[in-house]
């Protein structure tokens, strides 16, 4: 491997950290700004364990991309890998879920929505309802469709 090689793979190194830095740092900026964190520790009452919030967000990113990029593999039996994509399908989307939710709340746009369409009881069934559709979207394609 020539001197230029060298210094090519560590410029590429150099330039794909601090793209990925750059990119987390958007990433929890938007967190941040529509107050997801904050929203979650004031449901659940744990507001005294903000920080254990954030570095579970930091170490569940940190922990994501080097999954993406290292090839290993874990041999479990087919149960048991059932089991853990279950349990990483409904904390992904219970994610997801809390994040569409903040921004929802963040862009206020279930009060201009009920306004406009003149809604005036019956919101917690139409979330839930909005909830249940996406749910049985996913359902249907990711047990037919994919």
């Amino acid at each position: 491997m020539s001197v230029s090689d060298v210094f090519m793979l560590l410029l590429l190194g150099i330039w794909g950290l601090a793209a990925g830095a750059l990119t987390a740092a958007g990433l929890f900026a938007v967190i941040n700004s529509i107050a997801m964190i904050n929203r979650a520790a004031d449901v659940t009452k744990t507001r005294k364990h903000l920080l254990l919030y954030e570095d579970c967000i930091v170490v569940g990113a940190i922990l994501g991309n080097s999954m993406s990029f290292m090839e290993f593999q874990i041999h479990v039996s087919e149960f048991i890998g059932l089991i853990i994509v279950v349990i990483f399908g409904i904390i992904a989307g219970m994610f997801i879920g809390l994040f569409v939710v903040s921004l929802a709340e963040t862009l206020k746009v279930m009060p201009i929505l009920f306004r406009r369409f003149k809604i005036g009881s019956g919101v917690g069934i139409i979330v839930l309802m909005i909830g249940l559709g996406k749910a049985v979207g996913h359902i249907i394609y990711y047990l037919f469709l994919y």
